[in-house]
């Protein structure tokens, strides 16, 4: 017994040697780097979003082993300087991952204060935290760290340095707290390049960052990864790469999750601190080979049935692009049962998205018909009410309430009114980065009549260079005479009126769609524009209680991703789904064009949507889809 403890002790003291060792070089004017941490009530936190405010104070956070006397110090701190520009933030450097424990512990301590969850430790890493007693305060300007030790006048001073904007040597004072215990992949040894890297990069990255693929760089090869290890470094522990933008740790788990596991950030990032080290004598990455088809679904279903070539754009140079309409006739002259499509963009770094709409042979019912038919299919007094409502604002010469009137009646199907009214046409793939592709399970599938013809809406932004696009749509079909048992629907939550004030940084909203009937959901996909910051998605039951289906909190305008549950998500009939969202209208988005206007809803990117799509199955598919 006494053997083992003196082990458990001594990989203690080597874990915390190699930490120490990683930060040892720390001093002021040596960057610590930015970084993202999702806090326990699941909103991110980027520390260049803070850049804004003269300093910020981190203490660790651990259930059952905060420093109660740090914590009160640090309230104290909170109540002096958070009027002057200092964020205050507790962290739990990878002691809990359970987000619930967290916030039931920092709650039983009399804390409000957000808490970074930093699972994979590699930011208390960086900070060289060693004990739960110690605090950081760093500049959020140059992410430079100007003190670590325990909250006295020392912290003090360290915050007050940064007031008067004023460097400083970095200083580090010893406490005697609770120690960190780090764990995790690549913390007693440094990770192979050949056995732990490459497999990473290779299942993660290489489809994309490679020649041809849409990354605007490759790594095939060890040298390419060693010469952007630093790039690396940032964008993981930012979270700006993969862009799975989910919160993998209270989602329902998704089957096209773009998102590192905890290990894999361990493994990059102590490798890459550790100089990039390369080992073996063939490179794994420099021997990976690709399929030569633009058709992400060849390996699963060979080559389409049907390629649609979308006429050439030109693009110019500079300046806006309009939305273009393209109507493209499928030269169908006998009805088809759709498995799936594709679109194959031909110039990614112009095509933004692709709206994709399937007109039936007698053309698209017209929207304002189909909206009098959805207010007359409800309850008479609701409808009676809602008529009565219209006719006086355009009796007052104002324009009927839709916004209001679709806020007020949720059951309104959105989804059929634009387009999507017959329960058994099929659907064709858009196109956004990342989410090009619609596959139906197998015996599900929609059917495109005789006739048929698509309707593009196509939206493309300068590049700097004039190019010509022509990109492709591949449509797979089930065998003639092969009928599919089953159909996939779905809804759609669209709010029509959006006034997002002028530097708002966390304007929310909220949509409500019902599932009229038992289904089971397929995935989820948000959409937003430019001002776009975080959605969350939660299932309301008819018997009030609820469940949170999917997390992205941090939403990125440049990849336009649905969600597919890895598991279909059954729901009761009434379920209403709550897409709750906010906008980042500041100064702080750097994507955001003009933080000085209110922004209000429209069809271009510096214009807003807030929308919610959504796929499902019901599971009667002997009822009305």
């Amino acid at each position: 017994m006494r053997e083992e403890r003196f082990v458990k002790k001594s990989c203690q003291i080597i874990a915390l040697a190699i930490v120490a060792a990683l930060s040892s070089s720390l001093y002021a004017g040596e960057r610590i780097g930015d970084f993202a941490l999702i806090d326990n009530q699941g909103a991110q936190h980027h520390m260049a979003w803070y850049d804004d405010q003269n300093a910020v104070v981190i203490l660790p956070q651990a259930v059952g082993a905060t420093d109660q006397t740090a914590l009160e110090a640090l309230t104290a701190l909170q109540a002096q300087y958070e009027s002057q520009g200092v964020v205050f933030f507790l962290m739990n450097p990878g002691q809990q991952t359970d987000r619930e424990a967290v916030t039931a512990d920092v709650a039983a301590l009399g804390s409000s204060l957000p808490v970074l969850m930093d699972d994979t430790q590699i930011i208390s890493e960086a900070f060289g935290l060693t004990r739960l007693d110690e605090a950081v305060v760093f500049d959020p300007k140059s992410f430079e760290m100007l003190y670590r030790g325990p909250l006295n006048a020392q912290s003090e001073a360290a915050i007050q340095t940064l007031l008067d904007g004023e460097d400083a040597e970095l200083i580090a004072v010893a406490t005697d707290g609770q120690a960190i215990q780090y764990g995790g992949a690549g913390l007693d040894s440094v990770p192979s390049y050949t056995a732990d890297i490459a497999p990473i990069v290779e299942q993660n990255c290489a489809n994309c960052h490679r020649e041809g693929g849409i990354a605007p760089f490759a790594m095939d090869s060890k040298l390419a990864l060693q010469g952007w290890s630093p790039m690396i470094r940032e964008v993981v522990m930012t979270k700006r790469m993969p862009p799975g933008q989910i919160d993998t740790k209270v989602s329902h788990r998704t089957a096209n999750q773009m998102n590192l596991s905890d290990a894999e950030i361990q493994t990059l990032v102590r490798w890459i601190n550790a100089g990039s080290p390369v080992d073996g004598g063939a490179d794994p990455l420099a021997a990976l080979t690709w399929p030569d088809t633009k058709w992400t679904l060849a390996a699963e279903l060979g080559e389409p049935d049907m390629i649609l070539k979308i006429p050439p754009q030109s693009i110019p140079a500079t300046g806006v692009v309009d939305y273009m309409d393209l109507p493209i006739d499928l030269g169908l002259t006998e009805d088809r049962w759709v498995r799936a499509s594709e679109v194959a963009p031909d110039k990614k770094e112009v095509l933004h998205h692709i709206i994709t709409t399937v007109v039936p042979p007698g053309g698209a019912e017209d929207p304002q018909t189909a909206f009098i038919a959805a207010i007359n299919s409800l309850p008479e007094e609701r409808a009676a009410a809602i008529r009565a409502e219209m006719f006086a604002a355009i009796a007052a010469g104002e324009p009927p309430p839709i916004d209001k009137i679709f806020q007020e009646n949720p059951d309104i199907d959105v989804g059929a009114l634009l387009g999507g009214g017959d329960p058994d046409q099929g659907s064709i793939a858009g196109y956004a980065p990342g989410n090009s592709v619609s596959l139906n399970p197998e015996g599900v599938g929609g059917l495109l009549k005789a006739g048929t013809t698509l309707s593009l809406q196509m939206h493309y932004t300068t590049s700097g260079k004039e190019v010509t696009d022509e990109t492709e749509i591949g449509i797979y079909f089930y065998p003639d005479g092969v009928v599919p048992e089953e159909r996939m629907s779905g809804g759609v939550g669209n709010a029509f009126t959006i006034a997002i004030p002028a530097e708002a940084k966390d304007h929310e909203m909220q949509l409500v769609t019902y599932v009229k009937e038992e289904a089971d959901i397929y995935s989820l996909m948000p959409h937003m524009h430019f001002r776009g910051k975080r959605m969350k998605f939660t299932a309301r039951y008819p018997d009030g209680s609820e469940e949170l289906i999917l997390s992205v909190p941090a939403y990125d305008f440049n990849w336009q991703l649905s969600h597919e549950l890895e598991e279909p998500l059954r729901v009761p009939a009434g379920t209403q789904i709550i897409a709750v969202g906010a906008f980042d209208n500041s100064s702080q988005n750097p994507a955001n064009p003009d933080p000085a206007i209110e922004v209000n809803w429209g069809e271009q990117s510096w214009e807003e949507m807030f929308m919610g799509f959504y796929t499902w199955k019901n599971v009667d598919q002997g009822g009305d889809d």
